[in-house]
């Protein structure tokens, strides 16, 4: 495809962009660039080859191309567009400062290294200059999230002029003559995200955080701290100050400007206002790992520099961009979960819908399930709906009247109306209308296969990957076989499955006792149930009693309904009244839940292996304060269950969101992958010191786990 020839600012800013950062443009002759933040972003966001559907995680091409920009040929400068991560290398009427690029934190410990001189600078001031670029990025970061807001109305309607990106590319620049007045919505929203990523993609460029480096050590060859990690105190969700997080030995390049910059500091010239000088200090010269080719698919590296002398210790170019890429899915990750929380889940979800998606209002709408559940009366059907997903589910569920018909189909920029279009669903037999009419009755339990054939057999224009099976019920069965089958099938198809058990309607002492063989094999099926209904994607959840349902629903939409409304490694909500099962292996992301606690409440926070011989590393991390508040391994050394109990002195009066992770621990004798539980209670503080009632309300409720989780 022909490259539209970029405008003059481009170039004049791309040939400024060598000394501030990874490479904007594409010279590799003479400047030394292959478009290096282009293709960091493109190896972090592109879907895998042969994907054209977002899962959440990647950016489909048309808004890929926004985000990351689009490269003209070898040499060609001032070809394509530099797409919102190179927007602060633009002149704008000049690029951003070194805030933007994380520069000028250099620190060199010159009496641990046998140096008589003492630096220039100290630790603190040069944690203070990090502090200024970390403080811009969150700025940015939360620009690109306020935007959002004129994506979708309060109902959660697409706003279609907002987010319409298929006559012309996003504009990014003059950001605060704009202040987003003047700019699509999703454009100003992707731009706030991509200047934020430059800084944490150039960190790594400009930093020993990733080096390796060999004694003799000095200030034309200070240390490398070879971290795989991601730095705590880039977690642009934070409002901390840092200091207790940076590592002593961090530094990042003292930049003096493009005439002075060199392996030997120097004073700053005087053609370039605002430059430093960097006599006796650490230079972007002597730390940048600017320049190399980076494959836009894998992220493989070839080729560093030149004139990069820290990419000549091999492997130093490869390590800072496998951190850059790693750190900016972090990012999308935690703005994705930053979106969620300010504007709700499902407003929240239509907005990164429309962020990710090239035609958002054709595909961020529309989805279609199965209800099944005799929870409250013995009904089950198939519906299409739009938004609100919640509402509708709830409203479904109560069997409340709520607006649909068929035939209605999607109204003005698809809003709240919702179409019903099969009636009941039952045996696998049809009427002569070919509907599926037969009541199930609760005794027999709920059969996922007879959903599953009355989805194909009312086939839609819907998708699969836009489909779901939600079951409530409180019976109980033995005979598992079939419908982890049926399950399994759901998810060979696309779509999810969300389980809700209920308490039983009879007391736990009418349950007849199993013999031990028994109990093995109904522990066995229902380990294999709860796995296959995890793998479609969906969720399995124990519901303390009647009135957790719509915690229940609300856990369902933080999930993602379908495939097509949240991607796994997103932080699910952890509401209270009910108990969620999940899964991690060796090889996966930790599992993350998000839940606040109130200063008036006390929160105690439950975390127990199923699977036998399965160990977890459990952390609670307050997002805000950017501080962990308890972490524990469990499943080794006699600790079987994590708990942690959230009082009044753990709970600020501000922003009380807390994280809560959940990760696999390898070991001699310890399985490779497994199921967990998760719940959380609350208490009102004023009883937490009378009575330690609700401690004992979660003790019994993990004592009769396995009465509350037999078989569907």
């Amino acid at each position: 495809m022909k490259r539209r020839r970029g405008p003059l600012l481009w170039t004049c800013a791309a040939w400024i962009a060598p000394i501030l950062g990874f490479g904007t443009i594409n010279e590799p002759e003479v400047v030394g660039q292959h478009c290096e933040h282009e293709r960091i972003t493109r190896a972090a966001f592109a879907c895998p080859p042969g994907v054209t559907i977002s899962d959440g995680r990647c950016f489909e091409e048309l808004s890929l191309h926004q985000l990351a920009g689009r490269s003209g040929p070898d040499g060609h400068v001032g070809w394509g567009t530099n797409g919102a991560v190179g927007a602060p290398d633009m002149l704008d009427p000049t690029p951003e400062g070194p805030e933007a690029h994380c520069d000028n934190a250099d620190f060199f410990d010159t009496e641990a290294y046998g140096m008589d001189a003492p630096y220039p600078r100290t630790r603190e001031e040069a944690t203070e200059q990090l502090q200024t670029c970390t403080n811009h990025l969150r700025l940015r970061f939360l620009e690109g999230v306020d935007a959002a807001d004129k994506i979708v109305d309060q109902d959660a309607r697409i706003i279609v002029p907002e987010v319409d990106i298929s006559s012309s590319d996003c504009r990014f620049s003059f950001p605060e003559l704009q202040m987003h007045w003047f700019s699509r919505g999703k454009c100003s929203a992707i731009e706030g995200f991509g200047r934020a990523l430059h800084g944490i993609q150039d960190f790594y460029a400009h930093s020993n955080w990733a080096d390796d480096a060999r004694p003799p050590y000095g200030l034309t060859n200070p240390p490398g701290l070879k971290f795989d990690k991601s730095p705590v105190f880039l977690d642009l969700r934070a409002e901390n100050n840092i200091t207790d997080q940076v590592p002593r030995d961090l530094s990042t390049g003292c930049f003096g400007g493009i005439m002075t910059d060199g392996p030997e500091g120097k004073a700053g010239h005087p053609l370039e206002p605002g430059s430093l000088d960097c006599t006796g200090r650490v230079t972007h010269h002597t730390l940048n790992k600017d320049n190399g080719v980076i494959d836009w698919i894998t992220g493989e590296t070839t080729k560093p520099g030149p004139n990069t002398p820290r990419s000549d210790v091999p492997g130093n170019f490869e390590r800072a961009v496998s951190a850059a890429i790693k750190d900016s899915r972090r990012q999308w990750r935690y703005f994705r979960e930053q979106i969620r929380r300010t504007y709700g889940k499902e407003r929240g979800n239509i907005i990164i819908c429309a962020l990710i998606r090239d035609d958002p209002t054709q595909d961020c709408y529309g989805r279609r399930v199965a209800i099944l559940q005799d929870a409250f009366r013995n009904t089950s059907r198939i519906a299409e709906m739009q938004i609100p997903i919640q509402a509708w589910l709830r409203q479904e569920i109560e069997g409340t009247a709520h607006d649909e018909g068929p035939g209605e189909g999607l109204t003005a920029q698809n809003s709240t109306k919702s179409r019903g279009t099969s009636g009941e669903l039952g045996s696998e037999e049809g009427d002569e209308q070919g509907h599926l009419v037969t009541q199930l009755h609760p005794h027999e339990g709920l059969d996922v296969g007879v959903a599953l054939k009355a989805l194909r057999h009312n086939a839609t224009t819907f998708p699969t990957n836009k489909t779901a099976i939600i079951a409530l019920t409180k019976t109980r069965s033995l005979y598992l076989e079939e419908q982890i089958a049926h399950v399994w099938h759901a998810g060979d198809e696309g779509i999810r499955v969300h389980l809700g058990l209920m308490p039983p309607p009879r007391s736990p002492s009418d349950v007849p006792e199993e013999s031990d063989e028994d109990a093995a094999l109904s522990k066995a099926r229902e380990e294999d149930l709860i796995t296959g209904v995890l793998r479609t994607g969906g969720t399995y959840s124990i519901l303390h009693n009647e009135e957790a349902v719509p915690s229940f629903l609300s856990h369902v939409v933080s999930r993602g309904l379908t495939q097509y409304d949240n991607a796994r490694d997103t932080a699910t909500l952890l509401p209270a009244g009910i108990s969620i099962s999940d899964y991690v292996t060796p090889e996966s992301e930790p599992r993350r839940f998000s839940f606040d606690a109130s200063e008036l409440d006390n929160a105690i926070v439950s975390v127990s292996p199923i699977t036998p011989k399965l160990s977890l590393h459990v952390c609670v991390r307050h997002v805000r304060r950017n501080a962990v508040v308890k972490e524990l391994d469990i499943g080794l050394d006699g600790n079987a269950t994590f708990r942690a109990e959230l009082g009044i002195g753990d709970v600020p009066r501000t922003d009380a969101w807390f994280e809560l992770e959940v990760a696999h621990v390898a070991g001699s004798g310890l399985v490779g992958s497994g199921l967990f539980e998760v719940s959380i209670e609350t208490e009102n503080v004023e009883s937490y010191h009378s009575s330690r009632s609700s401690e004992q309300e979660v003790t019994t409720v993990n004592q009769e786990r396995s009465v509350v989780h037999n078989e569907l």
